[in-house]
């Protein structure tokens, strides 16, 4: 699994996985090709689509790194945290005051 971090001019750095066990040095010369195009970069990995333009593009760190599966259903959880957040149950008001004197 490769860690891909992105630095971009302006704004914060971007992190995206892959699920590549090319070798790093290879994976690194293709990567490299990003900074010689000329509109639109397109970086399509296992999990993520970055879309940016090269000249904001500063620069690029991968890493190879180990995921264990505790870390893997911990993203789940994550995940499915996020999509119940976008879609919150739906509230309902109940009134418990039942005795006023």
């Amino acid at each position: 699994m490769k860690k891909i971090t992105i630095y971009q001019t302006g704004v914060s750095d971007v992190e995206i996985l892959d699920d590549d066990n090319e070798p790093i040095e290879e994976y690194c010369q293709k990567l490299s090709k990003l900074f010689h195009m000329s509109n639109v970069v397109i970086l399509k990995t296992s999990t993520t689509t970055f879309i940016g333009r090269p000249s904001q593009l500063t620069g690029l760190m991968v890493k190879d790194i180990q995921v264990s599966e505790q870390q893997t259903i911990e993203s789940d959880i994550i995940q499915e945290n996020i999509i119940e957040e976008k879609n919150p149950p739906e509230k309902t008001e109940v009134d418990i005051i039942t005795d006023i004197d």
